[in-house]
Parts: structure tokens; sequence; C-alpha cells
């Protein structure tokens, strides 16, 4: 395959222009004048090329040059306006030496710095730049005054604080839509001479850090586990300091595994623990499949004490060749049966290396790894706290992710890196400078690098090569540039080409990349680019020392050989069985974009553009299959940017990413979609597609709560595959359409639409749709009440997704799950599957569930009394619900986080909230949840009057929908009790409500305060021996309870009672619990255990001197004894 010779480059283009020409050449011989102009341009290029420059063209009276092309350097911005200046100075000595030369003769010079491609023209061998930032130069020139020198903004923002100047004006360019800033250079500052410098340079600063990791080595290698995170901004160190730590670790028995994390084209999502396993297996990434099985197998013997014929032997060994992204047996298995396994795999194997000594997971570049990473040292550090294991990460300062554990792990040290000391900063250069780093050199070095120690480390490197210039750049791209220019040209065609393959890879790789390009190959260039510091060998493996350099290189190579490699690259491996689908669609499209950028290439297929589209197509339907909707979105927005000409295709790709997009709770993104697609499939007669479409953005206004157009949008998607006859369809549409009904229907409809689909599943085999049903219908039992319904229908749903490998309805299935264990009080059960869920919803690129399983987290904490943590995980859950404007979750969040406020006595914050969830409540039809989470908090602060107007909202909505209402009912009781209607209270709780600690709390206090003693003190049995009592439900029946006592005569009794109930409120440290057995101690028995109640709302108010009036005071005698 032909490679152009062309490049993509950062110059600084210098255009000069003579001022006095014509009139030279009007008084002139022109035999004279050629001769002065031609003597006065020898001169002038010379300056250039003294300073580095190449003349790109004359032009009749006219110079072009450039500065960073075809070699960069560290200061071109600076050598070009050094060179513009000298130019001055030169034209002026020669026209003064000149008789007779009556006519003035000067330069305009203008200087800008853009991207340009720099290559031979075609048919002839000059090399020259094309690109806007030339004719932007040209324009500089013809705004410079004579004499004077202009530069663009962009070479002014490259200049070093030596070269003057001032800013002129933003003016306009001609041919330019926008203004130009342009600075008028007047001068230089006088420059320190370049310095020799050494390459050896030692590890300096962060002296605080390394003790601090020596210290958690020390007690990593005495048993006990540690979590680290180093972090910092792009060059810190980071990768450095963990390396310099760990080779001192103070174990010989220790084991390191070490992986990294790339930017882009790695599609193996393994890869960092893959390449960690290919090092310490010393391992050919190129070697037969059936090879490498029997090398695994003997390795796991030798490393890892299998005994040949144990059985985990070959679940080890598959699982290695999974990881390595090998065809392996996990490929039968179900996707989320296969992480799991995989996680165990990995989990398993730490834990058999610990026995020969500490084992370190070392993993750099962390911000550039998929949440199944993260997931995964999550695992690790959870399931291996017992374990002498150092988990230690290094990423980027500014990156966004859920790490290092917050609470999973005792031993967790978050280690940010800021920039060098100066005095670090002076050390670092002396060891590369010596003795003659200067201290203005090191101040200069200093501030240009903002004690970045890679920006430091090459610039000082890089200032020994400018013997005429010590201006310092402030672009890293520059550095790295210039230092990639200077090296031989079959070394930088190996870092071009890695550059293209990856971060990181085995050698083997380098060496077919370069026979597929016609290209030499030397392993001796490749340790040559490992002693000069741009790769790291590690075995048969190489990687890029920093990702900069990568991006640097690859941002080197024009778009024509860009796409010529990856189209190259994916051709190669089209043909190999073990490449991933993703990996090939990711080249092919890299290359169709190039294509469809700059038009058709040489040596790449004229089809490129539909074979990616198709390839990406199929990854998309791929990503889908196992819940990957953030990949499957990118592939079909891929897609859909490259252009297709296949309408059927198109409608496909757009419906594809809607659905992607739908389970990620994109709603407009996904909505505008699908009536994309819905447009286009009506105007060309495709039903299938358009009831796809309605399909979807049925489920789009079910989630928004408009219950009428989901209803619409669904019903017409029914009768279309109903018209059509695709049962599998239809029944996809009608599990939908009764999934509506159960979000602020009604239960019954959803039942009967329920049941129609799941005759159509059984009746086709349909074991996913089956499984669907399954799962909708587990909603109505629990929204009727039946938790062991409910809880047998999800057990059923989420064993036939398992088997099926369906991610996401097992996740649905579990999360549901994890809600019936809460309101079944089996709180621990709950925490752990929404942990579960939790994690696998995270793997699949899936916002919403994690945050649904915070809010039920956020619920667990708030019933076991943990409300700051309670209100910390609910507001976090808010927050990823409004950013998905996912208005159910909100109110779902809502939930928990007003209670928590109420209970932390931030009542303002608390009624805010409740306006908030009842401001939404209409948004969602009949759907009761919305009032009940008000009415819930309204009770508990004791707004009274407030309190039952919400509560009749509940019960009215809960009775339409014909769910279960009985906790409606029962906050409804207890808001009766607060406005002194106890009485009908009771009557209410004599009606259908379900037997509850929270019904029998409320019973006691309604019958405390109408004087049925006797009832009220029954019924306190019915609290307190329920395994699901809360601490507030024992705190209002004891205080109802107490009361009663003292009507029966059991004073001493009544203050039992409410002094175990001051233990429990001040346990829970709920305010107005407190504050609640405060005031009915004070009322009942005249003793108050917290003093005054500040925190009661009138309707607590209210029920407390209720209960004060039917109270009967204890005989003289008992209170004197009392006192």
């Amino acid at each position: 395959m032909a490679v152009a010779a062309e490049e993509r480059r950062i110059v600084t283009v210098l255009f000069a222009d003579l001022v006095g020409y014509t009139a030279l050449s009007e008084h002139l011989d022109p035999e004279r004048v050629k001769r002065l102009i031609d003597a006065a341009f020898e001169r002038l290029i010379a300056d250039i090329n003294s300073f580095g420059g190449r003349v790109d063209k004359v032009l009749g009276d006219g110079i072009v040059a450039l500065f960073g092309a075809p070699v960069a350097h560290e200061d071109d911005a600076d050598r070009a306006i050094r060179a513009a200046l000298q130019m001055h100075g030169t034209l002026s000595r020669f026209v003064h030496d000149q008789a007779g030369l009556d006519e003035p003769l000067q330069l305009r010079i203008g200087i800008n710095t853009g991207e340009v491609v720099v290559g031979s023209v075609s048919g002839t061998a000059d090399y020259t730049a094309m690109g806007d930032v030339v004719n932007v130069a040209a324009r500089l020139q013809t705004l410079a005054p004579p004499g004077g020198v202009y530069i663009g903004d962009s070479t002014s923002v490259l200049a070093s604080e030596e070269i003057l100047r001032e800013l002129v004006d933003d003016v306009e360019v001609r041919g330019r839509s926008q203004t130009e800033r342009v600075w008028s250079v007047v001068g230089h500052r006088l420059r320190n001479p370049a310095l020799r410098a050494r390459r050896d340079h030692p590890f300096v600063g962060r002296a605080t850090q390394r003790e601090l990791l020596s210290s958690l080595m020390t007690m990593v290698a005495g048993g006990r586990s540690a979590v680290v995170s180093v972090s910092g901004e792009a060059g810190s160190g980071k990768t450095r300091l963990v390396t310099e730590a760990l080779e001192d670790f103070p174990s010989r028995n220790v084991t390191v595994f070490a992986g990294g994390c790339a930017p882009y084209g790695e599609n193996n999502v393994w890869s960092p623990i893959a390449s960690a396993l290919f090092r310490r297996l010393d391992l050919a990434g190129s070697m037969p499949i059936d090879q490498l099985r029997d090398l695994l197998r003997a390795k796991a013997v030798e490393m890892y004490e299998f005994e040949a014929d144990d059985a985990q032997l070959d679940r080890f060994v598959e699982a290695t060749l999974h990881l390595m992204g090998y065809p392996s047996g996990l490929d039968r298995v179900a996707p989320a049966q296969s992480r799991e396994m995989l996680f165990s795999y990995i989990v398993e194997g730490i834990r058999r290396r610990t026995a020969a000594g500490p084992v370190v997971l070392w993993i750099d570049d962390l911000q550039w790894a998929d949440v199944l990473i993260i997931e995964l040292l999550h695992r690790v550090a959870r399931s291996l706290a017992d374990r002498p294991v150092l988990v230690i990460t290094a990423q980027r300062e500014d990156a966004d992710l859920d790490w290092p554990p917050a609470v999973d792990h005792p031993i967790t040290v978050r280690m940010p890196l800021d920039p060098l000391a100066r005095d670090e900063a002076a050390r670092l250069v002396t060891s590369v400078l010596g003795d003659d780093a200067s201290d203005a050199l090191i101040d200069q070095l200093y501030e240009r690098s903002g004690g970045n120690p890679l920006f430091l480390t090459e610039l000082t490197e890089l200032a020994k090569g400018s013997p005429t210039s010590t201006a310092l750049p402030g672009s890293l791209r520059a550095l790295i540039a210039a230092r990639l220019d200077r090296l031989p040209t079959a070394q930088r065609a190996i870092i071009d080409n890695a550059a293209v393959l990856g971060g990181s890879g085995p050698l083997d790789a380098l060496e077919k990349f370069a026979t597929e390009m016609q290209q030499g190959f030397d392993p001796a260039d490749v340790e040559a680019l490992a002693d000069d510091g741009l790769i790291e060998l590690d075995g048969p493996n190489w990687r890029f020392r920093s990702d900069v350099v990568r991006e640097v290189a690859y941002q080197t190579l024009t778009k024509l050989v860009r796409a010529q490699r990856h189209a190259g690259t994916a051709s190669v491996m089209s043909h190999s069985p073990v490449i991933p689908l993703d990996q090939i669609a990711h080249h092919a499209a890299s290359a169709a974009e190039l294509v469809a950028e700059i038009g058709p290439v040489p040596g790449v297929t004229r089809n490129i553009i539909e074979q990616a589209v198709v390839l990406l197509r199929d990854a998309a339907r791929r990503s889908i299959d196992v819940g990957a909707f953030n990949q499957a979105s990118r592939h079909a927005t891929r897609a859909l940017d490259l252009g297709v000409d296949d309408d059927d295709l198109a409608r496909e790709l757009l419906l594809l990413r809607a659905q992607a997009l739908v389970e990620r709770r994109a709603v407009d993104r996904a909505r505008a979609d699908a009536l994309d697609a819905l447009e286009a499939s009506v105007a060309a007669g495709d039903r299938r597609h358009e009831a796809t479409a309605l399909r979807l953005l049925g489920i789009l206004h079910q989630r928004d709560g408009d219950l009428p157009a989901a209803r619409r949008e669904l019903g017409a998607s029914v009768d279309i595959f109903r018209e059509l006859g695709d049962d599998i369809e239809l029944s996809a549409s009608l599990r939908e359409r009764g999934l509506a009904e159960v979000f602020g229907g009604s239960l019954k409809d959803a039942e009967w639409l329920l049941g129609e689909a799941e005759g159509l599943s059984r009746r086709l085999n349909d074991r996913r749709g089956q499984a669907w049903v399954r799962q909708h219908q587990a909603w109505v039992a629990f929204l009727s009440g039946d938790t062991e319904l409910a809880e047998r229908r999800l057990l059923t749903a989420a064993q036939e997704f398992d088997l099926l490998g369906d991610g996401a309805g097992q996740g649905w299935a579990s999360g549901l799950l994890a809600y019936v264990r809460f309101y079944q009080g089996r709180f621990e059960e709950a925490e752990l599957l929404a942990a579960k869920v939790r994690a696998e919803s995270a793997a699949l690129g899936d916002p919403w569930a994690p945050a649904m399983m915070d809010s039920l987290v956020a619920a667990i904490r708030l019933w076991s009394t943990r409300f700051v943590e309670a209100e910390e995980l609910s507001r976090k859950a808010l927050l990823a619900f409004r950013q998905l404007g996912d208005r159910f979750g909100t109110v779902q969040a809502m939930g928990p986080r007003v209670r928590s406020l109420v209970a932390l006595g931030r009542a303002q914050e608390a009624e805010r909230g409740i306006e908030e969830v009842l401001a939404m409540s209409d948004a969602f039809g009949d759907l009761a949840f919305p009032a009940m989470v008000a009415a819930g908090a309204a009770v508990h602060q004791g707004l009274g009057e407030r309190s039952v107007a919400i509560a009749e909202l509940a019960v009215e909505r809960t009775n339409m929908m014909g769910a279960d209402g009985s906790e409606s009912l029962i906050t409804l009781a207890l808001a009766m009790c607060q406005v002194g209607r106890a009485e009908e209270a009771l009557a209410i709780l004599d009606g259908d409500v379900r037997e509850t600690p929270y019904a029998a709390s409320v019973e006691v206090l309604a019958s405390a305060m109408i004087g049925d003693a006797s009832r009220a003190i029954d019924r306190w049995s019915e609290v307190i021996e329920r395994p699901a009592t809360t601490y507030l439900d024992r705190v209002i029946g004891a205080v109802g309870a107490s009361a009663a006592d003292t009507m029966v005569g059991e004073h001493d009794r009544a203050r039992e009672r409410l002094a175990d109930a001051a233990l429990v409120a001040r346990k829970a440290g709920d305010v107005v619990a407190r504050a609640l057995v405060s005031s009915a101690s004070r009322a009942i028995v005249g003793h108050e255990p917290f003093g005054a109640g500040d925190h009661l709302g009138p309707g607590w108010v209210a029920v407390v001197e209720a209960l004060g009036a039917v109270s009967v005071p204890p005989p003289r005698d008992v209170v004197a004894e009392s006192a």
C-alpha cells in the first residue's frame, strides 16, 4: 500500500514583502534591480535559515518561509519572530551600503501559526504548505506598516515573554468572516545562551507521597489491604511516582499486575487486565489459539498451583482467553453471567496469588477506563479486603469516576499531585542540564511549564538543541513534535503506526502493520524508541509512555494516511475470526469518516462508507443484545453521521439509536430520533418501523407521566402489529401498553393486557417475552399489596433472563425485587440486591438503574436511622434523575430525601420538597406515589390540616388505580389524629387496611386519644413484636400507650415506656421524634427528657394536647416519691 508523502503540522508562516520595489523598477535599470533584489534576498534567506526556518517560495518581491516544517522546534513562533526582526536589520544595513540608492527599500512582515498540510506539489519536487494559516499570514503582511512585524493571536499565544509586542486591535482580515486579533512586535529582550543537557535525570519531589506509599506498602506486606488513588493533570508524574514506589516494595514475594487504559482505539474493555496478564504470564499476543491454550494451562499449573486435573483449571484458561479477546467457552455464556464469572475469576486468581505473598493491582490512566474496569476494581477492593492486596490507580484530576471507593474499604487513600515546587523543579532541571542550569533559565522553564514534570522535562531536554534561542514554547504538542522530528525515518514510521493501532499492544502487531504498509521493520528501532523514552517495553509488549505522544503522532499524519492505515487495519482484522466485531467496525468507520471528509483515498475501497455503516449497524445490534446501550448509541451515531443511502437501513439505525437512548433515559434525543424514524416510515409506507417508532414514543410518554399520550401511541403500535400479523412485536407492544397502565392507569387493565401478551409469548415459545410479562405482572402484584406473589413472579423472570443472557431484563427484575424486599422489611437482602443491580447496570452504561438503587438504599438508610447518609444518597440520585429529565425517578428520590430532611430538623427544605413533589404529581395521571411521598413527609413533620388534604389525595388516586391503599389510609388516619379526629382515624383503620406495625402504632395513638385505654394497650404488643417495626412506629405507639397506662393507674409503666421511647428517639437522631417524646412526657407524666419540643409541627402539638387531656395524673404520694 502506497503511503502519501504528506503531513499535518503546526507551523509558523512568515510572509515578507519588499516595500519600494515598484519605485526602484521605475528609476533603475532592470539588470541592476535584479542584482539588488537577488543580493537582498540572499541575505534575508540566510537570516531565515539561521533561525531554523525553511523558505517555501519566493514570489517576485516577496518571501514565504515556514518554521516547524519539515522539522519542528519547541520555539518555532519565537524563531520566526526573531528571524523577522533580524531581516529588518539586515535589509536596513544592505540598503545603507548601496551607493546611489535614493529610493527607500523596506519590508512588511506578517506571521501566523496554525495547522497546515505540508508535502510535495504533485508533479514537482517542491515542498510547500497549504492551509488558511498561509493566507492569513499574507493578509497580516498587507496590514503591517513598512518596517513592521504583525503577528496573529495564535502566534502571540505561543511566543515567549522575551518577545515584546503590543496589541494593535481586533481587525477584519479580508476573506475571513471573523476578526483576527493582531499584535505588533516591537522588539525582544536579551536571552541566556542555551545549555548542554544530560539525558539521565532522577525522580525528584513528591516526598510526602512517597513516604505515605512506603507506609502503606509496609502495611500490605504485613497482611493488610489498601486502595490508593493517585490523581493529577497529564504529565504530573503519576505513573513515575507509582513506578518508583513499587520498585521499593518491602517484600521479595510481591506480585505486581500492571496495566493501563487507552483514550481511544481500544475496543476490548478488558485490555488493562489482559495486558497485565500477558506480562505476568509471558505470552505472545500473536500465538495460535491452540498453542496459547496449552501454554495457559501450563502457566496456570506453574504460577497458580492448579492441579492438572482440577476442574477450575479449564475455567481459568477460558476466562483468560476471553479477557484477551480470543474465542472462548465464555462466548456461549449469557453476558451477565460471563461478566460475573470473569469478576469471580479475577478475584479468585488474585486471592490464590496472595498465598505466595502480597499482590499489587496497578492500573494507569484510569480516566480512560470502561465502567466494567471501575466495577471490577470495586469488587477486588471489597472482596479482598482481608488479603494482602494493594489496589493502586492513577488518573487525570478532572476524571469523572466512581472511584476510589467511599466507604467499602477500610484503608482508602486519595493522593492528588500538585505541580512541583520551584526548588523541586530546579533539581529536575539541574539533573538534565548539570551545573550550567542558571537561576534565570530555571525560572523561565518553571514558569512556562507551570511545574508540570513532563512539560518541564521536555522543555529542559529540548533546550539543549537550540543554541541560538532560549525562547520557550507553550504548547506540549510542539514539544513532542520536535522530539518526533529528530527520529530516524524507520523509528518515526513505527511511532506513527503505533498511534493508529492504539495506546499499547504486542510487538508483533507493529511488525505486521509495517509489513502491510510495505515498510521495513527492525526490532532494534523499537529498542531505540524505548531508550529515547517515547515508548515503554515490557516483555513482548509496547506502550506509549504518555498518551499525548500518541496523540501528537496521530495528528501529524495526514487524513489521507490515517484513512489508508485504518482501512488496511480493518481489512486485515476482518480475516481473523478472533478479532471482535467492535474493533473491526472502529477502524472501518475511522477510515470511512476520513474519506467522507477529504474524498476518495488511494488504497481505500470506494465503498468503505457502505461497509462501515453495515459493520456499525451489526455492532450496534450486538451491543443492544448484551445491554451495552452507550456503545450501541455510539455505533449507530457514527453510522448515521457517515450518511446512509439505503433508506430502510437509515430508519433501522435511527430506531436502534432511539432504543439505546430510551434505555439510557436520554429522553429528548430518544424522542427526536423516534419522531424522525416515524416520519420517514410513514412517508415510505414502512408499517413495521412505524409501529416500532410508535412503541418507543409511547414508552417515552409513559415515563413523562403522560398516560393518555402513552395509551394512544402504544395502542396504535399494537394495532399495526396486529394488522401485520407480527405476533412477536405485537406481544412486545402489548407488554409496554400494560406497563403504561401500571404507572398511573388501571391495574385491572394492566393485568388484562399483560395476559394477552403472555398468551402470545407462550404460543410462540418466546421465552424472553414471557420473562418480561412476568416482570411486568410483578409490578401489578406489588402495587396491589401482594408482595409474596410479586416475589414469585420476579424470581421466575430473573431466572429466565439469566438463562437468556438478557442483562437489561435481569436488572429490571432484580431491581424491583430489591424494592419488594425493602417493603417486606428485609433491609439487608434488599441492599445486597441493590448493590448487585447497581454494579451490573453501571457496567452496561445504564445511568438510570444506579440512581434508582441509590434511592432505595437511601430509603433503607432512612429507616435504619442513618439520616445524613440517606440525605446524601437521595441527593445524589436526585441529581442523576434531574440530569436525565426523569420525573418519576425524581419523585422516587424525593421520598427518602424529604423524610430525611424532616428527621434532621431542616423543616423549610422539607416543606419545599413537599411542594415540589405535589407540583409534579399531576403529571402522573392517577399514580398515587407522588401524593404518598408528600403525605408521609407532611404527617411526619406534623402539618395537621395540610397532611389531611394530601393524604386524602393519595387515597383517592390509589382507589382510582385499584392499587393497595393501606399505606395511604394509615397516613390519613395519623393525619386525622393531628387535627383531633381520632374517632374517624379508628374508623379508617377498622376498614380494609393491611396489618402492619405502622397501622398498629397509629391505632394505639388514636385509641388513647379517645380514652380507650384497653384497645391502646392491647394493640401496643403488635407494635413491639414485629421485626419490621421502625423507630418512628415505636415512638408513636409508645406515646399513645403511655397515656393509656395512666388511665389504668400504671404510672410507673407509663414512665418506663416514655423513657424507652426517649432512648429510641435519641439513638435515631430524629429531632421530630425527640421533640414528640419530650412534649408527650411533660403532658403525660410531667417530665421532659430533652427539654422543650422546638421541632413539633401544629399537628403533633394537637396530638400531645389531646393525650394530656385524657391522661390521669398520678396520686400525690406517687408524685412526691417520684420527686
